[in-house]
């Protein structure tokens, strides 16, 4: 460890019991640790700085202030918050010489958590425009707008991470507020394409494997060189962060996408979670799953971040139909989404417990006769992934597909028989 220039008398006896040597070293302060006038603290070799004190006091900067500096996903301050609210700070530098620049990073907690929880703090930068060869353990991409398969827009993502990770809760807290600092040659450096104004934090979803399930958010104070953003939900405060482009990510985020039989119609129906220059819609359908064409024309909401449903009603026909949409941007970019289908004669079957892990696709159905039928499993954008036959006994059968080798995301799966078809969304985490 560095020394530590200069600091307030506190209790920091611990600096010398616990120095900072191999990974996993650890350095406790119990009471309160303040640093003062420019005084910096370096955490490296994977170790951690400990504060078991739960207020958020208990770290803080005075004079004209301090630094700590990580600079790995491995070098972290844990601070043992519990069920404590308020704001903390930590006071992060880069990893330039003599303590580097200050960053500080600020995480206000508006509802506590549930649980003796600790929340872990490091960021790093990396040493080019290209996020993808220094990403955090719990991101798998940088495809900054959407899908695993996206290809890398590291160039629209400024130059450094943060790890806010929550553990130990059975409720995570609550953040009403982010602050995250930025240093200018981590937006502006050579492969970039980040313009300042358009910054917003953005944090990768690792349940789902997702950037743009939830869209940039803040408001960027470029003088101060801050991004601070709104509340944000437990089910949103995953452990990665970043800056990114608001203006870059995929338009429109569908929770849903529907198709159901009523009477002689066919009611499609869908629900976007987010919109972002979202000119209109296009409903397409197909009587072989291949070959589409438009049925009508709906008008978007340009840009949303609530939740907006739509409908349309279709003749329903004797066979099945499929049914996909089409989006379109102000600007005339397209991009299409989920495959789904339907037959609405009369049901011959009941699908239940469906379930898709990395290797393994498997439902239970019930069926009224003996028939053959067709399963189809799609990925998000409606490309195929597996297409078996199979032949079901009356009563109840086991289904089970295997060797499907899936990455983490979201897959349609559409089944259909003799008389009818079951579509329904499934996540493979």
């Amino acid at each position: 460890m560095k020394p530590i220039k200069h600091i307030l008398p506190v209790i920091l006896c611990a600096l010398a019991l616990f120095p900072n040597r191999g990974a996993g070293g650890g350095l406790f302060a119990q009471s309160r640790m303040v640093i003062n006038n420019n005084a910096y603290l370096v955490i490296d070799n994977a170790a951690y700085l400990v504060i078991d004190n739960s207020n958020a006091n208990a770290l803080a900067v005075a004079g004209t202030g301090g630094r700590i500096k990580s600079e790995a996903e491995a070098n972290r301050v844990r601070w043992n918050i519990g069920t404590t609210t308020g704001t903390y700070t930590i006071p992060f530098s880069d990893d330039a010489a003599e303590g580097g620049t200050k960053i500080p990073y600020s995480l206000t907690i508006g509802s506590a958590g549930v649980g003796a929880g600790y929340i872990d703090f490091s960021s790093y930068d990396g040493p080019t425009w290209d996020n993808s060869t220094y990403m955090p353990s719990m991101v798998t991409h940088m495809g900054q707008l959407y899908a695993p398969n996206d290809v890398n827009h590291s160039e629209k993502a400024i130059d450094r991470f943060w790890v806010i990770n929550a553990q130990g809760y059975t409720t995570k807290p609550t953040p009403s507020s982010m602050v995250f600092t930025y240093i200018d040659n981590e937006h502006s450096a050579a492969g970039n394409t980040l313009p300042e104004a358009n910054l917003g934090a953005q944090r990768f979803n690792n349940g789902a494997s997702l950037w743009g399930d939830m869209l940039p958010i803040g408001v960027v104070n470029t003088a101060s060189n801050t991004v601070t953003t709104p509340a944000i939900t437990v089910a949103n405060f995953f452990a990665a962060w970043t800056l990114s482009d608001v203006t870059d990510p995929l338009p429109v985020t569908l929770s849903y996408f529907t198709a159901t039989c009523k009477e002689k119609n066919i009611e499609l129906e869908w629900v976007t979670q987010t919109e972002l220059n979202n000119d209109y819609f296009v409903l397409e359908k197909s009587y072989d799953g291949f070959v589409f064409f438009e049925v009508a024309q709906i008008k978007g909401n340009g840009n949303s971040n609530i939740s907006i449903n739509y409908k349309v009603n279709v003749e329903a026909e004797n066979k099945t139909i499929y049914f996909r949409l089409k989006q379109v941007d102000f600007d005339g970019t397209i991009n299409y989404h989920n495959i789904i289908s339907s037959n609405c004669t009369n049901s011959s079957f009941e699908v239940t417990m469906p379930l898709l892990t990395e290797n393994q696709l498997s439902f239970m159905i019930n069926s009224e006769l003996d028939e053959n039928f067709q399963v189809y499993l799609y990925d998000y954008r409606g490309r195929l992934i597996t297409d078996k036959s199979e032949s079901l006994q009356k009563g109840l059968n086991t289904v089970r597909i295997n060797n499907l080798n899936l990455s983490s995301g979201i897959y349609m799966l559409s089944i259909v028989g003799q008389n009818n078809v079951y579509s329904t969304k499934l996540l493979r985490r």
